[in-house]
């Protein structure tokens, strides 16, 4: 290290901590970053603190900047200088958004500032729903920590997590069965299409009831050794899981051995609170390189659904950006006035109008008339659709074309039908 580095790297130090102050439209992160890169190996502790207030004042990153704060942590205390650390991090709580430290986005709501009660009801609701689905569902990661080590949740942490045993033990047919898992959650109503993270689907995005979101993770057994997606690979024994038993704290399902579990996840070090914990995400991946090289393509190629679409409606709008973030291409079918009237229903539009307003919808790719109930398998062939979606109130109406593709009954939007609008009563209408 040479005199001029250092006060290179104090001056960007500088720089970014009168950012994080007093924020100019001017400064560039990604710049910064550039900048900063070279001392990394030299001053890294100074290039770390840097690299935390640079991603903080341009609410960038956040999972790098708690990366990097897990990484400042290790080296402050093997220095000796955690005095130091707890300065650093009482400046960036002054001069950061709450929560933005240890969230997993800048947005967050942490359990610190939320009602844990509602929270652990509405797990035991969707633990009560998921159970006949599933061998087994129970607290994992971040909130079995909490339930274990602490009897509540977490303070700093914002989301919720569950492991849901699949009856598969290869790994390619476990990523096969949580595929199908995603599916029958989007039609009952426990899982939203546009709460999912864009990929190929590793966790599932459950409904929540307040600001935090409730993640759902894989898990199977094998030869008497337990899987759990990302943590546990074969580490633990069917035994160390399972029967699952009560957690006396919250009244919902842990691990045989709990403690076990934590262990092979947060490391021996488990009891120690650490609100910046990184979780090696690489090795993860590597170890469970068979089941996600499995899962299924994220989209479909090609879907279809019917309707009158008389007339027009958001509910109808909403329901087309979801198949659209299902599938590369969107195909509705829009019902004629002749076959509405063949089953004794009157169109206020007329058909060349719905079909207009269908092509005007940037969610839809191609518009093609029905004309008869039975032309939904030749559409399918003729199209190369691979999948159906339809009303949840048609569930099991067409399970006779699933020979042909995939067939999902999605719930309507409530508060929103074409019925009621033509009835004339429209949504926030005084009554």
């Amino acid at each position: 290290m040479t005199e001029q580095s250092d006060e290179a790297i104090a001056r960007l130090h500088e720089r970014a901590r009168q950012q994080l102050r007093s924020p100019s439209h001017r400064f560039r992160c990604w710049q910064f970053e550039k900048e900063l890169r070279p001392f990394q190996s030299d001053h890294p502790v100074m290039h770390s603190e840097a690299l935390v207030m640079a991603l903080l004042a341009g609410r960038k990153r956040a999972g790098r900047m708690r990366r990097t704060m897990a990484k400042l942590l290790q080296l402050r205390s093997k220095r000796g200088e955690m005095a130091a650390f707890r300065a650093f991090e009482g400046f960036l709580a002054e001069h950061a958004p709450e929560d933005a430290l240890t969230g997993h986005n800048y947005d967050t709501v942490s359990f610190a500032r939320q009602n844990h009660q509602e929270v652990w009801n509405h797990l035991s609701f969707l633990i009560k729903q998921l159970q006949p689905l599933s061998d087994g569902v129970f607290l994992n990661s971040g909130t079995l920590l909490g339930a274990v080590r602490e009897g509540r949740l977490l303070d700093h942490d914002d989301d919720a997590d569950l492991a849901f045993f699949l009856k598969s033990e290869r790994p390619e047919d476990a990523a096969q069965e949580w595929r199908e898992l995603q599916l029958k959650l989007f039609e009952i109503g426990l899982a939203r299409i546009e709460d999912q993270i864009p990929g190929p689907g590793r966790i599932i995005k459950l409904v929540s009831c307040g600001s935090f979101e409730v993640d759902l993770f894989p898990a199977w057994k094998r030869n008497g050794k337990v899987f759990v997606y990302p943590h546990t690979f074969g580490k633990l024994t069917e035994a160390q899981v399972l029967p699952l038993q009560t957690c006396a704290a919250t009244g919902l399902p842990l691990p045989a051995e709990p403690e076990a579990m934590l262990a092979v996840n947060y490391g021996a070090a488990w009891r120690e609170p650490n609100p910046y914990f990184a979780f090696d995400w690489s090795r993860a991946n590597r170890n469970f390189r068979r089941f996600l090289g499995a899962l299924p393509e994220p989209k479909f190629k090609r879907v279809i659904t019917y309707g009158t679409f008389d007339p027009m409606h958001y509910g109808h709008v909403r329901l087309l950006k979801r198949l659209s973030l299902l599938a590369d291409e969107v195909i509705a079918a829009c019902s004629t006035c002749a076959f509405n009237a063949g089953r004794g229903k009157q169109t206020a539009l007329a058909f060349e109008h719905r079909v207009e307003m269908l092509e005007a919808c940037k969610y839809v790719s191609k518009v093609i008339p029905e004309e008869n109930w039975g032309q939904k398998a030749g559409d399918i062939r003729r199209l190369n659709a691979d999948l159906l979606v339809m009303g949840s109130d048609w569930r099991g109406h067409f399970d006779d074309l699933k020979d042909l593709c995939t067939v999902l009954y999605l719930p309507r939007t409530e508060g929103i039908s074409a019925t009621a609008l033509k009835a004339g009563a429209w949504p926030g209408a005084a009554a």
